[in-house]
């Protein structure tokens, strides 16, 4: 056989596996969204929590307690044991040490708080900073590596495609898609004590779980922490914009600088 004949035969050979990847990369199956999912996806944490609840009553009044209790409420209670009470939501990680912004209504009361990474791995986490106005919080963990932290958006377009990745229901890791709706909204959740304003409306999908998980923009950059949804309605979420946590962010750094933080010192109104 000819020298060139072998040389072909032999490039053909060495080229050809390479064929389906090279094919994949360009393929029209690897949207940005797609690209996106690969490259932040482990920066979304499942949050697990737990809470503690002290069971009060007065049985001393048999079947006619809930009729007298009222009146004895402050003479006659007592503890006759306690219950624990589970939440799950999302978090974000925003440095390599370990530090993660989720709402503070996810971990508030909480106490223990667990992060369940990508790869399955369990932390449990410490709360650094809570701000119940902007419902924004941070909490810590001692990761057993490095982990891997998302760019924080400048700003959001009206229009622009946005990825929701978060923990509904507690699947993890679970995606949507969608666009900014809307910006500037205010939103208060049933039972809150006070309206979040300045939101991001999208119609990308947030459930429960969702909660504290991100909002990326095509560029793979966090543009807000996934909020709530309006309930009965079709695709109407919020999200917190990243701009609030960098709000949350500076008034921790501001409180480490002073000195070591007080737990008290934590609560940013």
């Amino acid at each position: 056989m000819p020298i060139k004949k072998i040389v072909l035969v032999l490039a053909i050979a060495v080229f050809l596996p390479t064929v389906p990847a090279i094919f994949l990369l360009h393929s029209s199956r690897s949207t940005p969204i797609v690209r996106v999912i690969k490259e932040c996806s482990s920066s979304v944490v499942n949050i697990s929590t737990e809470r503690i609840v002290s069971l009060e009553g007065h049985p001393y009044w048999s079947q006619y307690g809930g009729s007298f209790d009222k009146f004895f409420v402050p003479y006659q209670s007592v503890l006759f044991g306690a219950m624990k009470l589970n939440g799950v939501g999302s978090g974000v990680i925003l440095a390599k040490d370990g530090l993660i912004v989720t709402n503070a209504h996810v971990v508030n009361m909480a106490s223990r708080v667990y992060v369940i990474l990508s790869d399955g791995k369990v932390c449990e986490a410490s709360l650094e900073a809570i701000n119940p106005r902007l419902d924004l919080a941070i909490i810590k963990i001692n990761p057993p590596e490095k982990l891997k932290s998302v760019r924080l958006a400048r700003n959001v377009i009206i229009g622009e495609t946005v990825i929701s990745i978060g923990n509904p229901f507690g699947l993890q890791n679970s995606v949507s898609a969608g666009i900014i709706s809307g910006i500037n909204r205010s939103f208060s959740a049933p039972g809150a004590q006070n309206t979040i304003t300045n939101l991001i409306q999208t119609d990308a999908s947030i459930n429960q779980g969702s909660s504290g998980g991100a909002l990326l923009n095509l560029d793979g950059e966090l543009a807000g922490i996934s909020f709530a949804v309006v309930q009965n309605a079709q695709n109407i979420g919020f999200a917190i914009p990243v701009e609030k946590v960098n709000i949350i962010l500076k008034d921790l750094r501001d409180a480490r600088a002073r000195g070591p933080i007080n737990p008290n010192e934590t609560v940013f109104s």
